[in-house]
């Protein structure tokens, strides 16, 4: 039977995992639910945060921040948060229209506040200027939550019905790979009628 560690030693076995993950890992004690019960590993974030080693983000959500030679101190990215958020509340995720444009890269504006449709809790995630949102949406658009399909549909909603241009096809057909357009293939009749042809074009090959 596999042993836990101690609670003297839980904080050793935190700092090596973070160290392994490398720099802008987000994490929660849920990435650490191996190591102990929640009380030890409580006991041991409080201890290394009261000690400089990582730093908390939001309620029980760290991480570990270190310094650039330009940008001064850097933690964790909005996405290494929200993945973190997720992976401790066992969320399913679709971004806003307009996150998921961003994600997509057909804008470059990125959103102050990220909004995130969940079947979770609601709650709000401060990362230095920027809000991180989850609101709860138990609506049939989560069907496609953490899908290359539904990362489209939502990027298609910011471009807006009968605004989508050769050009944003084309640009979404070179940014999937293969197994993102067989995906939309397979959740054509989750999305509007009027995305399907557009899901259909970015998924042919021949221009």
């Amino acid at each position: 039977m596999k042993k836990t560690p101690s609670d003297a030693s839980v904080n050793q076995h935190i700092l090596r995992r973070v160290a392994k993950k490398g720099r802008g890992w987000a994490f929660t004690p849920h990435d650490f639910a191996d190591l102990g019960d929640p009380r030890s590993v409580g006991v041991a974030l409080t201890r290394l945060v009261r000690d400089g080693k990582i730093r908390r983000v939001a309620r029980g959500l760290y991480d570990s921040p270190h310094s650039h030679p330009v940008l001064g101190q850097t933690g964790a990215t909005a996405d290494a948060v929200i993945a973190a958020v997720a992976r401790g509340r066992h969320l399913r995720l679709l971004p806003s229209p307009q996150v998921a444009a961003n994600q997509l890269g057909l804008t470059t504006q990125v959103p102050a506040q990220m909004i995130y449709q969940t079947d979770g809790a609601p709650s709000t995630v401060l990362l230095g200027k920027r809000q991180i949102v989850f609101r709860r949406n138990t609506g049939r658009n989560l069907a496609l939550a953490g899908r290359a399909s539904g990362l489209v549909a939502q990027a298609l909603r910011d471009v807006g019905n009968g605004k989508v241009t050769p050009d944003t096809i084309q640009h979404l057909r070179q940014r999937l790979d293969a197994a993102a357009k067989k995906q939309l293939i397979a959740d054509m009749t989750l999305v509007p009628a009027w995305m399907r042809p557009i899901f259909l074009k970015i998924t042919r090959d021949d221009g």
